[in-house]
């Protein structure tokens, strides 16, 4: 009997012994030119591509959104090899539940590959336009 009340007070102290950690972070606004970045245009590819894999356990430890990269990067290692990104991805995720965590069967992403060209100057476009960033203020002389 006493090793039951020693093994239940073991269990309910390391029960009760859990503890919450919630940090939190604040910005600070910095004075950045705005102008002064580089933008890069997209070469969308007008076919969708489909992909469904099984995730190995090591990237299912890492969750859902690791799933879906790894997806993301195997597709485009597939179909296409000079692609940089999956232009509207949409996933179908067939899980199965077990009691203490969950299994992805397997992942299936569809989307558009897409390509990086033609960088420029955010000077170079629409962008610096006050009238179509919404800073242009009309002034009326008196």
């Amino acid at each position: 009997m006493k090793k039951i009340i020693m093994f239940a007070a073991a269990v309910a102290i390391s029960i009760v012994s859990c503890t919450t950690t919630v940090k939190t972070a604040s910005t600070t606004e910095l004075p950045a030119d705005l102008l002064s970045a580089t933008v890069a245009d997209l070469e969308v590819s007008p076919t969708r591509i489909t992909y469904t894999m099984t995730p190995s356990k090591e990237i299912q430890r890492g969750g859902i959104g690791n799933a879906k990269r790894a997806a993301i990067m195997e597709a485009l290692e597939k179909y296409d090899k000079d692609a940089d990104i999956l232009v509207e991805p949409e996933f179908v995720i067939s899980v199965q539940n077990n009691f203490f965590f969950k299994n992805i069967n397997s992942i299936t992403v569809t989307g558009r590959p897409a390509k990086y060209k033609g960088y420029h100057s955010l000077n170079d476009s629409v962008w610096c336009n006050p009238v179509f960033r919404g800073t242009y203020k009309n002034k009326i002389r008196k």
